[in-house]
């Protein structure tokens, strides 16, 4: 069991080292997701390896991003380099990474990052026949899921248990990537979410009131209260977010956790103070109770709320507060009134107190509000770790006699002991011996060790104990135990992976292996310069009109409307694209948890049994599904995959995909250079409206309906809905049958100016998305790329097209065109 903390900074890494953590998470200047962060160089990292392994303290580095195939030579020096210095493990994102690690650097852990959006066990189980020991799990999962994972898992168990929470399920949002340029999937996330939205209907309504602003903005996690029941549930490690936090921050959360842990996960109300007083911007407990409500959403204000004093009343250019906390000179208070807006005051010697009443000048008007403490005053200086106390006691004892060499043992409290020896012959002294207090004084120098020494024995008689020799034995103690600590981390993480999953052999062996147990039928029979027009569509009226178009390729499911597809229905959906000699591909949806794996299982099987031409996947753990219901049909990928370079496209083909759609955050040129390896045929999306979040959070339920997604009434079914920006921009909110929230961009995915560039890349599937369009729109957009195809009408103007994107064709996350 593993208390895990962030540290984005040195300072941040002392701090979770002095706060008890077992083990902490960092990022390297590169390849990392929190870009923005400090991070390590190699030399901070090496120093950092040495103190966290003399703590029994272990490493993970983060690799967790999507990288591009230029970037290949750089990640692997990266790689090899970690592996030089020792880290414990890295986190990834990318299949791909997690490939050329395994090549390059074969004996670090691979650890399965919450982007790659693991959801259920199948996905964990097949991330455990790849080789990962350990996989962070989705934060949109409730506690039975997680129990239910742990139970079965071989791999270990991560879990975020506090800080700041994604609305959208992670490793699967596209919104800050589409509307600013900055990728989250690269560690660039601006947050979008957390900027003010409405939520309206596309008739124009306006739901959501005036201050309701900040509705896709979530509080912060906290599960300390649930902490002896994730213990229970078997986690393996409780993760806290806050790379980017601040050292105060670090060191008070960690340090509660560890006393939450210690105590076998029995929280107390001084503990939920301290997180509050940590950072917060009001706190919940989110999905681990089935929760998707707007109660777990901020609303009125996205940012740090502090420890929550009372309602203040104001009285002309007074504060009134009623409260049973201490209020300080210096401390700075925030005060969201009723009206919403939000006031910052810092409490001066002014101020006078009576009886729990506090009466707080104000240097202007203000409204009554609920009054939070944000900071207190020194509170931050306070923090800042002058002197390291998180050290070993140790015991020194000299030997010697007269005429012989020196020697000192140094043994801890936990009974490790190392001897060093000096060529000093000990000498009765001639005049004054030295002393104990003497000797006690120079071999207590340990300054900036982890060691402090609580006792020395000392041989009885007069000698002479040179100040230098008594240095040189205390320097050379102190470096072999540490030496003799880190050995011994080292050999008990040995002892601890022999228990992990296997999966040390490259990654393409692996893949090739677990590929044939599939046993999944591989179709790669288009030539590279054959291009296929492709409609998704997920309504039986949008298939009957696909039909009779010129599209190649019909692709029927991942429905965006709440109301589930009746079963019979595939099989109708099969006869009527047989009959129109149309090749149809079924796509499953893009999550699943646990508690849906009988639902999704019914559906997939529904699927096979009506037999069509192949099927789509969005994750990994869907192939775990197909193959225990003995599919061995054609399997494709879907965007959910996240291929983003040649390596994870190589794998995928390992395991028996026969295509995939390449990531939506791919340059045209990166399809390309993906494409020129002939791995497998890839496709890309080239119109539709792109779908820039999945979220378990649904806003239509919290402010259009009950304000719980429990007992809803199906609002959305019977109203179409959207966010609407501070500029007025609206982006559609559709719900699928597992009542989950998908928010499509706000400006529609449109390539046909660039039909040359296309028609001359190496995509061999061109994918228009049509779910929830209308008829005539799938007939007018089918007919006018089958055209452009064709070279039978003339390509629109590149210029003066409205209110449309190109996505990132032409200016990827990479910073390359």
């Amino acid at each position: 069991m593993e208390l895990l903390a962030p540290a984005g900074t040195m300072e941040n890494f002392m701090a979770a080292l002095e706060a008890g953590a077992d083990a902490i998470y960092l990022g390297g200047k590169v390849f990392n997701a929190r870009s923005h962060a400090g991070n390590f160089d190699y030399d901070e990292l090496r120093e950092a390896l040495r103190l966290a392994h003399i703590l029994q303290v272990g490493i993970y580095v983060t690799v967790n991003i999507l990288v591009g195939d230029r970037e290949s030579k750089a990640l692997a020096e990266h790689l090899r380099e970690l592996e030089r210095i020792g880290v414990d493990g890295i986190i990834v994102q990318d299949l791909g990474v997690a490939r050329i690690a395994r090549q390059v650097a074969p004996t670090l852990e691979l650890h399965g990052s919450t982007q790659m959006t693991a959801t259920n066990l199948e996905t964990v189980q097949f991330l455990e026949r790849l080789g990962f020991t350990r996989v962070v799990l989705s934060r949109e999962l409730s506690l039975d899921e997680i129990r239910h994972i742990c139970e079965h898992a071989k791999a270990e168990i991560e879990v975020f248990i506090h800080g700041a929470l994604c609305i959208s399920y992670s490793g699967q949002c596209l919104m800050s990537s589409f509307i600013g340029g900055r990728s989250g999937n690269r560690g660039s996330c601006a947050q979008p979410c957390r900027l003010p939205y409405q939520l309206v209907t596309l008739d124009g309504e306006q739901i959501t009131h005036d201050k309701e602003t900040y509705i896709m903005s979530p509080k912060d996690l906290n599960y300390s209260a649930y902490m002896k029941e994730l213990i229970e549930a078997g986690v393996a490690s409780f993760k806290v977010e806050g790379r980017m936090k601040k050292v105060s921050y670090v060191h008070e959360v960690i340090g509660t956790y560890r006393t939450i842990i210690d105590r076998s996960g029995q929280a107390t109300e001084a503990d939920f103070t301290r997180l509050e007083e940590g950072f917060n911007r009001g706190f919940s407990t989110a999905y681990l109770e089935n929760n998707g409500s707007k109660s777990m959403m901020t609303i009125s204000a996205p940012n740090h709320l502090g420890k929550y004093l009372g309602e203040g009343q104001v009285k002309g250019r007074m504060l009134v507060l009623r409260t049973k906390e201490a209020v300080a000179e210096g401390d700075l208070l925030k005060v969201i009134a009723h009206t919403g807006d939000v006031h910052y005051i810092t409490v001066t010697a002014d101020m006078t107190f009576d009886r729990n009443i506090y009466r707080i000048p104000l240097a202007e008007t203000i409204s009554a509000g609920k009054v939070y403490r944000a900071s207190q005053g020194g509170y931050t200086k306070q923090r800042g770790l002058k002197d390291f106390t998180r050290k070993y006691k140790s015991y020194m004892f000299l030997h010697g006699e007269e005429g012989s060499t020196v020697s000192l043992t140094m043994m801890l409290d936990s009974g490790q002991t190392v001897t060093v020896t000096d060529e000093y012959v000990l000498q009765m002294a001639n005049h004054k011996p030295t002393s104990v207090e003497k000797i006690t004084e120079q071999l207590g120098r340990l300054g900036n060790t982890l060691f402090d020494l609580d006792h020395v024995t000392v041989p009885e008689g007069s000698f002479m104990w040179p100040s230098s020799v008594l240095n040189s034995l205390r320097r050379h103690a102190v470096e072999a135990m540490e030496e003799f600590l880190i050995e011994q981390y080292v050999a008990s993480w040995e002892a601890r992976k022999a228990n992990l999953p296997t999966g040390m052999e490259l990654l393409g062996d692996m893949t090739k292996t677990v590929g044939q147990v599939l046993g999944f039928t591989q179709a790669h029979a288009l030539e590279s310069n054959t291009k296929q027009l492709e409609i998704l569509v997920d309504s039986l009226e949008g298939l009957q009109q696909a039909v009779m178009t010129p599209v190649d390729r019909i692709v029927f499911g991942d429905p965006l409307h709440r109301i589930p597809v009746a079963y019979p229905v595939y099989e109708e959906v099969v006869q009527i694209c047989r009959e129109a000699n149309k090749e149809i591909i079924f796509s499953t949806p893009r999550v699943i948890k646990d508690n849906e794996s009988t639902t999704f299982r019914d559906m997939v099987n529904h699927m096979v049994e009506a037999n069509p031409d192949g099927i789509r996947v969005h994750f990994l753990g869907a192939l775990e599904v197909l193959h225990q219901l003995g599919y061995t049909g054609v399997v494709e990928g879907d965007t959910g995959l996240q291929t983003f370079n040649s390596h994870t496209l190589g794998i995928l083909n390992d395991l028996g995909f026969s295509t995939v759609n390449v990531s939506l955050e791919a340059t045209l040129h990166q399809m390309n250079t993906m494409a020129s390896k002939n791995i497998m045929p890839i496709g890309a999306i080239v119109q539709g409206r792109v779908e820039l979040m999945i979220s378990e959070y649904c806003p239509i339920s919290s402010f259009a309906g009950t304000g719980y997604k429990r007992g809803c009434p199906l609002v959305c079914t019977k109203q179409d809905y959207a966010l609407q920006d501070r500029k007025g921009e609206l982006f559609p909110i559709y719900t699928d049958p597992f009542c989950r929230t998908h928010i499509m961009n706000s400006r529609e995915l449109d390539m046909k100016s660039y039909i040359d560039d296309l028609r001359r890349s190496g995509l061999q599937r061109l994918v228009i998305d049509g779910r929830q369009r209308s008829p005539k729109w799938i007939a007018n957009e089918v007919s006018m790329y089958h055209q452009l195809l064709e070279g039978t009408v003339k390509a629109p103007s590149k210029e003066g097209a409205t209110h449309i994107t190109r996505g990132h064709f032409f200016k990827g996350i990479l910073g390359e065109s």
